[in-house]
């Protein structure tokens, strides 16, 4: 409700409703007098006893212009559960949420026999695996080789130079030995 529709609270809330024409009769201390007016009841589509005896009541709502207005409301009825808001189903698991996945149209369009390593079949993708595996060995075993082979030259190279060098010894001893 905006406070444009406060003074209408106001005046329903207050006391029986009285017109513009009408002039105010001064403020008189509460006593037993009603004061009534007199209406035909049988020409108006409401009961006006019962809205004359609403609005004597004492308000319920105590309006103060110096705090902030309070609002009430009054239901009549059950509290709703669980089931009544998301129905009888809601624990029954996930509901779909959005369109499927990319996955999931992959998995409704592709065949059964050709799913599974990537852009292979399962009988190719064995062959991949094991040749890959082979592959791999065997380039291990290649490089070992050829590490072994690199230090066999090497040590031959130094046998060689050592009997090489033997030699050279030999030769100048007999040279230097008399004959």
């Amino acid at each position: 409700m905006d406070f444009v529709h406060w003074p209408l609270v106001v005046v329903l809330a207050s006391g029986p409703a009285r017109s513009a024409a009408q002039p105010t009769p001064p403020q008189q201390a509460p006593g037993p007098q009603k004061k009534t007016i007199q209406v035909d009841p049988a020409a108006l589509p409401v009961d006006l006893e019962r809205i004359q005896k609403a609005l004597a009541d004492t308000p319920r709502l105590q309006f103060d212009a110096s705090r902030r207005p309070v609002f009430r409301v009054e239901v009549f009825g059950e509290k709703p559960t669980i089931d009544d808001i998301l129905g009888p189903d809601w624990a029954k698991g996930a509901v779909p949420h959005g369109t499927m996945t990319h996955q999931e149209f992959l998995n409704l369009v592709t065949p059964k026999d050709v799913q599974g390593y990537a852009a292979f079949s399962n009988e190719q993708a064995a062959a991949v695996a094991t040749t890959s595996f082979l592959l791999q060995w065997t380039l291990q075993k290649a490089i070992q080789k050829f590490n072994e082979t690199q230090d066999e030259r090497a040590r031959a190279a130094a046998r060689q130079e050592v009997l090489d060098a033997l030699k050279a010894l030999e030769d100048a001893r007999a040279k230097t030995r008399p004959k």
